[in-house]
């Protein structure tokens, strides 16, 4: 920012690529091609010239889709929703799923049904 634009009142206008707060958070690679060869299923990532963050997962399904893809969440987006929490749900999810992760404490907060449970035990912890 330049003194002049500071006066002015306007902000430097972002450039894609720079460094967010979510960003700062994870690892960044290269490219998605290098994110899929170096890292793990559920592993948060964004590469040098993207806004976006991405997860790894397994491949689900058709001849063509084999090994890891990336799952892309963008900012300003609806659905899914890009915010940290959303992102980091969703990575653990996909790392319990098809990851190593099978931590006890990590089922209860990301496992199936897990909205329930915390649902469930609030109202039973309000009625005591």
């Amino acid at each position: 920012m330049t003194l002049f634009t500071i006066l002015e009142g306007k902000k430097k206008p972002k450039e894609k690529g720079d460094v967010t707060a979510g960003k700062s958070r994870v690892r960044i690679f290269a490219t998605i091609a290098k994110a899929l060869e170096q890292g793990y299923v559920g592993q948060i990532f964004s590469t040098k010239g993207s806004d976006r963050l991405y997860v790894i997962s397994k491949a689900g399904w058709g001849e063509k889709s084999k090994g890891k893809i990336a799952k892309g969440f963008t900012p300003g987006s609806a659905t899914p929703s890009s915010d940290w929490k959303s992102v980091k749900a969703h990575s653990m999810r996909t790392s319990l799923k098809h990851g190593s992760t099978h931590s006890g404490r990590i089922m209860k907060k990301y496992g199936p049904g897990a909205k329930d449970k915390i649902k469930n035990s609030k109202k039973a912890a309000g009625k005591k």
